[in-house]
């Protein structure tokens, strides 16, 4: 049953292939949630748009407008109809709008009062008074929004949040007093814009039962079950330069990757189970164990065992339930390794297999092997949306596949800080004949073919900005110049920046801060020699890059180190069962230097 109707309004130009818009277009012919309709309106006039609406019935209504780039980096347009006609927000009152979604320059007050009259209940605008929108972030922001809605239907307020957090990992600058947040646009709810948790959950449906009571009193022995979960390191390559690999940073990307892990796994569904013939020793006595072959939200598929009383074990139903909550708990767990203090960071490389040629730098993660599986089966899966919208290039050894022409471009865009490396008039993926305007490359089709090692006449080495450039042969980081701050916005005030106070416009929502989250479960082993083996494998080589051939063409193989391995010396983390916590309704918190919300060890 189709639950979310998007209406997508945008406006084109010769340069549409950069606008924001395009991505909600683009992302409209890709697969998606069985439970989302999508309609793409290109250009329309005001009669046309009316026609729409009232035909879809959409729940979600996106507007778009076009992007400038006459100013190097660009910016959003106002939007108007191809008639010249201004669109008339009042217009919505009782069509059944639930969210606004108005990605244009202006207007921000009357998609405020839409929102206030009730004429819709969630709106997203770009606050006045702060500057022009960027083009090149708003499509960023875009993309990882209708990514997150498209794939696994989620409710605006995450997919905000998600889509927040990946541009604050992405575009926070370091200015002379810390770190300056990115503009970003505004959620304007009652409801607040937070990442999903264990309160996402489906409830469990048991026929007879009081659902006031709590599982653990209804079903003999559900406090027994254990998600056993061994430990893994996995090398992620993420797309930007070395400034990347900072703790503030990596912390709103860590967040977004295990709200990703939980939108994965809040409704997997149990495919079979076999009896593990040897019992774990730390299981409670009386209990067995079983292998659980499992499938995720988008379809991946993963391996883990659980251990319990062999009469819950029987029940299926209970089972699938457990694994959702235990894996939901696990997913928490997800954590960035930082290279030790002292060890500079390894610069960005370039590498025509791994996102088109966009600059990536090298993280290790932590995280269980059931994860991995998650994370590996999404990278190679063209069909997927969630990681190339989250800048990661390549897991494992696994380069993320799906990149689209459009992708690798708003990449390059995002990393140097500047306009298109082509000129908006050029078509996306067309020979450019040898060198592209502002680029680097080897043989004859630089278009974006060209760039991904597909045109012909040899192979492309991808757009880089001469900044950029400089910055990977020298091995220094060059961050661009910080944005203007701006004040936090009404996620909470978590996502508007260091220096904001708190309050975008003071009616937006309850805009107070957001108290520290609960303590993660489960608990992580210290941290081995494994970690500092597998972050910094470049010192084999002596000039700070590691020997991935996923990175460079005439490297040697991949040394099985930098493979997903099992933690050694450490027990399989037991996840326990627990009851839901109650919604906080409180938004993620911003990381501060006195408390970052995700763990972040040293090697």
């Amino acid at each position: 049953m189709v639950g979310i109707r998007v209406l997508a309004v945008v406006s084109t130009s010769e340069a549409s292939q950069y606008d924001a818009a395009a991505s909600v277009s683009e992302l409209a012919s890709k697969p998606h949630s069985s439970n989302v309709e999508v309609r793409v309106l290109a250009s329309p006039s005001a009669a046309e748009f009316a026609a729409a609406v009232g035909e879809l019935k959409p729940t979600l209504l996106y507007i778009g407008a076009k992007a400038d780039f006459d100013t190097g980096a660009g910016v959003l347009a106002p939007f108007a109809f191809k008639d010249g006609s201004a669109l008339d927000l009042g217009s919505l009152a009782g069509k059944g709008v639930e969210c606004l979604y108005y990605d244009a320059r202006g207007d921000y007050e009357a998609v405020k009062a839409c929102q206030e009259r009730g004429d819709v209940l969630h709106a997203v605008a770009w606050p006045a008074g702060a500057g022009l929108p960027p083009a090149t972030l708003a499509s960023q922001f875009t993309r990882c929004f209708f990514s997150v809605l498209f794939t696994y239907g989620s409710a605006p307020a995450e997919a905000f949040a998600m889509a927040s957090h990946v541009v604050q990992a992405h575009c926070t600058a370091a200015g002379p007093d810390g770190h300056v947040s990115p503009p970003l646009p505004l959620f304007l709810s009652a409801a607040r814009a937070e990442l999903p948790d264990n309160s996402s959950i489906p409830p469990l449906d048991l026929p007879g039962s009081d659902p006031t009571q709590s599982i653990s009193s209804l079903v003999p022995g559900w406090s027994d079950l254990r998600l056993l979960a061994p430990r893994a390191e996995v090398r992620l390559l993420l797309t930007g330069n070395a400034s990347l690999v900072d703790s503030h940073k990596l912390t709103f990307l860590g967040e977004a990757l295990r709200a990703l892990l939980i939108m994965e796994t809040r409704t997997v569904t149990l495919v079979s189970t076999s009896l593990c013939t040897k019992v774990p020793v730390n299981l409670a006595s009386g209990c067995g164990a079983i292998r659980c072959e499992l499938r995720t939200a988008s379809g991946r598929s993963a391996v883990v065992v659980l251990g319990g009383q062999p009469p819950v074990l029987k029940d299926t139903k209970l089972v699938e339930h457990s694994l959702r909550m235990t894996l939901v708990s696990d997913s928490q767990s997800l954590q960035f390794r930082l290279p030790p203090p002292g060890v500079s960071v390894p610069p960005p490389r370039v590498s025509a297999a791994i996102a088109g040629g966009t600059p990536v730098v090298d993280t290790l993660v932590l995280s269980s092997v059931w994860a991995v599986q998650v994370l590996r089966g999404l990278c190679e899966d063209a069909a997927s949306l969630g990681l190339i919208s989250m800048g990661v290039a390549a897991v494992g050894a696994s380069a993320t596949a799906g990149l689209s022409p459009a992708d690798v471009q708003r990449l390059k865009m995002l990393v140097s800080g500047e306009g298109p490396a082509e000129h908006p008039l050029v078509p996306l993926g067309g020979g450019m004949g040898g060198v592209g305007m502002g680029g680097l490359g080897v043989g004859g089709g630089m278009g974006v073919d060209g760039m991904m090692g597909m045109g012909s006449g040899g192979l492309g080495l991808g757009l880089v900005s001469e900044p950029l450039k400089e910055e990977m042969m020298l091995g220094m980081d060059a961050p661009p110049p910080p944005p203007p701050a701006l004040a936090s916005t009404a996620f909470g005030g978590a996502m508007g920046g260091m220096g904001g106070d708190g309050a975008a416009d003071g009616d937006e929502g309850d805009e107070g801060g957001a108290p520290p989250p609960p303590p993660l479960a489960p608990s992580l082993p210290e941290p081995t020699p494994v970690a500092q083996q597998q972050q910094h494998a470049a010192a084999d080589n002596g000039n700070g890059h590691s020997h991935d051939d996923a990175m460079d063409t005439d490297a040697a193989p991949l040394p099985p180190s930098l493979e997903p391995v099992p933690v050694p010396a450490c027990e399989p983390a037991q996840v326990p069962v627990s009851e839901p916590a109650a919604a906080s309704g409180h938004a993620a918190p911003t990381p501060s230097a006195d408390a970052v919300p995700m763990q972040m060890d040293a090697a």
